[in-house]
């Protein structure tokens, strides 16, 4: 796969698409963008964010948006959605080399925009059917083998059981998708499991959503989860050593996955992250 230097994470910031709206009103936003290019930090920018800048029904607004973004990406490619990501990632392991390009050269135009409404349609597929059947294979645990917790849950996620748990979220979501994987058991564990391939993030968080609101005792509420274009944002925190967040229920359940998978990464609100680069250096 072609990536960022995973050795210098440190570097590589993701934003949410809600921060670019938080950086268009703050007052020092120019402040800020000039402090991040002095410190070096480089946010890494995706289609997906784009594609919901592109839809910004306020015209002014959608300009200030774009002009942000494209200051703050500074002619680099973004990723690509986590669909073409993920079709292309099944292709490369059946390829036998499990190489392939995370980058998209997209230029902003009719064209582009006509790619993020057929994305924007596509990402309002609900996946919560076929997603089902995952869902039920977990709840379908013994009750003496229930987890008692979360880490309990995820030391289960570690054995063979929990292999096979992945192997069906990603069977689920690769026909949810039209992604014909026609991958054997042992080519599959090699995208799930692979620390080279982006989707331990993307499953993990499907899987702690299912814990969420599957085990009755969490006394988690459906509408306290984020919803799947949130989780879709997980499998580009493979690439960045900071993540920022500010909708309360996404950014409380990547906390609470970078704590329970010690993930290499932070996870901060807009107000930290500027708190972040205030801070003058050590």
């Amino acid at each position: 796969m072609t990536n960022n230097n995973l050795r210098d994470k440190d570097k590589y910031i993701y934003f949410d698409t809600s921060i670019y709206n938080f950086l268009l009103d703050d007052p020092d936003k120019s402040y800020l963008i000039r402090i991040m290019r002095e410190k070096n930090h480089i946010v890494i920018p995706s289609v997906v964010n784009l594609c919901k800048m592109l839809m910004t029904r306020d015209p002014k607004r959608k300009i200030g948006l774009i002009r942000i973004y494209e200051e703050l990406r500074n002619n680099r490619d973004p990723l690509k959605p986590y669909t073409w990501l993920l079709r292309e990632s099944v292709e490369s392991i059946r390829r036998g080399n499990g190489e392939f390009k995370i980058y998209y050269p997209i230029r902003i135009n009719d064209d582009t925009e006509s790619i993020c409404r057929d994305l924007i349609s596509q990402n309002k597929i609900i996946l919560e059917p076929d997603l089902n059947n995952a869902r039920d294979y977990i709840q379908g645990v013994p009750e003496k083998d229930k987890p008692a917790d979360e880490k309990q849950y995820f030391a289960c996620i570690e054995s063979e059981n929990g292999t096979q748990y992945l192997i069906n979220l990603f069977d689920s979501i690769c026909n949810a998708r039209n992604i014909g994987s026609r991958l054997n058991r042992d080519m599959k564990i090699a995208i799930i499991r692979s620390p080279l391939n982006p989707w331990k993030y993307y499953l993990e968080s499907y899987l702690y959503l299912f814990y969420r609101r599957a085990f009755p005792k969490t006394n988690y509420r459906k509408y306290a989860n984020p919803g799947p274009l949130d989780l879709q944002q997980c499998v580009y925190f493979f690439w960045a050593g900071k993540v920022v967040i500010e909708d309360n229920a996404f950014i409380e359940i990547a906390m609470q996955l970078r704590k329970l998978r010690r993930y290499n990464l932070e996870i901060l609100s807009y107000h930290d992250f500027k708190q972040f680069l205030f801070a003058k250096e050590p």
